[in-house]
């Protein structure tokens, strides 16, 4: 399947899966209010380190090991390797369970949201199905998209028939974890085919050491992920990580958007990586950073500039105090997204696993030391300025280490630099005609975001186009040949 239709169904699924949390957010937001909402959000956070033992870095490890398979048509060593992902994740999710019972069960603020543990442990145990790292190899992504479409809409059907009261939140615990457990479960039986069944044949012990390299390159990742609402929760609140998570979210509904193409792309980066060729490797890393470029830019300023208008439509005036959280933290979102490509797309499939992995413990430390030293007297806008300064720092360091891999590599071309000018004009235009004019708040809160939206994206468009933007001539080019 071309790039053009994989990343057709991906962007899909994104939109699909970025829908459903800008319906059902606004509802639960109002429903729950920021203490009960924060209560979830802050087990979801601890749950999260315990979903990542689960699946003991496999989706990770299993995009590059079935894409080398796959490279060289080896299907019976495609299957191996599928099932013996699959049998170490159902050992490993069992053990994250039982690890996870044991240390709510001894820690006082844990065991006293214990049934909401308990609720997030079904999916713990069932994270062993998780086999989206088969689809995107195999490039299905029209089936993913089927697939998270249906469950989603089951979703808000449950949504709006149970959960009426903040006594609820119970219910949208279920809720966040059935859809994930029931796709799941769907997955792994309707590709029950592609499980090698003579397990004399098997070979567990070759994944051993790099498949924990990995795991604790993306268990180091989730620790600075969900260290700030978990640190947040233990010293500061429920409210404050309710706050806090309303920020996050506007941030985290937006970033599939930008990381949209490097999910398409990680198969065929893979097969040149493998084969040594370089100028396919150049030229897929092209597409995605000057996609990234193209889409952060905009996205970052309009999540800046309207901040105010989106978080009341979006949450609710309960949380107005998560604007200026949110401000702070969205300039690491074209950080982020690069350095994701880079560590994911790049580093791991030149077998840099020990380098990502000593990366990501910097990181760690990071995050935690600015967290400990912000959170008491900035409370969640310490955790928002951590979570800036650590995605830059590691972002630049990724960046940095593929320099060192591929050196004739060119990171910021005058394209881009032009894209950021482009987004910084149209940045100044929108805010100047938004705060000192005031001439797009005449309509409300919704009518503000599409005027502001407009206005900005005609500003940029407008400068790649005066600087002759190869990225956007390419895409006018190929939508005319289209048509």
């Amino acid at each position: 399947m071309s790039v053009s239709k994989n990343y057709f169904y991906n962007v899909m699924l994104i939109i699909s899966n970025t829908i459903f949390p800008i319906i059902t957010f606004p509802y639960v937001s109002r429903i729950l209010m920021p203490e009960y909402l924060g209560k979830v959000y802050f087990v979801q956070g601890v749950v999260a380190y315990f979903l990542i033992l689960a699946v003991l870095g496999v989706p990770n490890y299993g995009i590059r090991e079935l894409s080398r398979a796959k490279s060289v048509k080896d299907f019976d060593e495609f299957k191996k390797i599928y099932t013996e992902m699959l049998v170490m994740s159902i050992g490993s999710s069992i053990m994250s369970l039982i690890l996870m019972v044991i240390v709510v069960n001894l820690y006082g603020k844990f065991a006293a949201e214990k049934l909401i543990f308990y609720i997030f442990g079904i999916q713990v145990l069932f994270e062993c199905f998780q086999i989206n790292h088969y689809f995107i190899v195999q490039e299905n992504h029209k089936r993913r998209l089927i697939r998270s479409f249906v469950i989603r809409i089951l979703s808000l059907g449950f949504l709006f028939t149970f959960i009426k009261k903040p006594s609820d939140y119970y219910l949208y615990a279920l809720l966040l974890v059935v859809p994930e457990v029931i796709a799941r479960i769907i997955d792994v039986y309707t590709e029950r085919k592609q499980i090698w069944w003579n397990w004399a044949e098997l070979n567990f012990r070759r994944h051993y050491k790099k498949t924990l390299l990995i795991f604790l390159y993306i268990f180091t990742i989730g620790i600075y992920g969900s260290i700030d609402s978990t640190m947040l929760g233990i010293m500061v609140g429920d409210t404050e990580v309710g706050l806090y998570t309303a920020a996050v979210k506007m941030n985290r509904m937006v970033l599939p958007v930008i990381l949209s193409l490097a999910t398409v792309l990680s198969p065929r980066i893979i097969g040149a990586i493998k084969n040594k060729d370089k100028d396919k490797i150049y030229s897929n890393m092209d597409l995605f950073i000057n996609f990234a470029f193209f889409m952060g830019i905009p996205v970052t300023a309009l999540l800046i500039i309207l901040a105010p208008e989106l978080t009341i439509l979006f949450s609710g005036a309960r949380f107005e105090g998560s604007i200026l959280t949110m401000q702070i933290m969205t300039p690491s979102l074209i950080f982020l997204a690069i350095g994701t490509f880079m560590g994911g797309q790049v580093m791991l499939p030149n077998d840099k696993e020990r380098e990502i992995l000593y990366i990501s413990l910097i990181g760690v430390f990071i995050n935690i030391g600015l967290n400990y030293f912000m959170i008491p007297s900035l409370a969640r806008n310490g955790a928002a300025l951590a979570t800036l300064i650590t995605e830059v720092v590691i972002s630049l360091v990724k960046i940095g280490r593929v320099k060192f891999i591929y050196a004739d590599y060119k990171i910021m071309t005058k394209d881009r630099l032009f894209s950021v000018l482009s987004g910084v004009l149209a940045t100044v235009a929108v805010s100047f005609c938004h705060y000192r004019l005031d001439i797009f708040s005449l309509y409300g809160d919704f009518m503000t975001l599409i005027f502001v939206g407009s206005f900005f994206m005609v500003v940029y468009l407008l400068g790649l186009l005066l600087t002759k933007n190869k990225f956007l001539f390419e895409g006018l080019s190929y939508i005319k040949k289209r048509s």
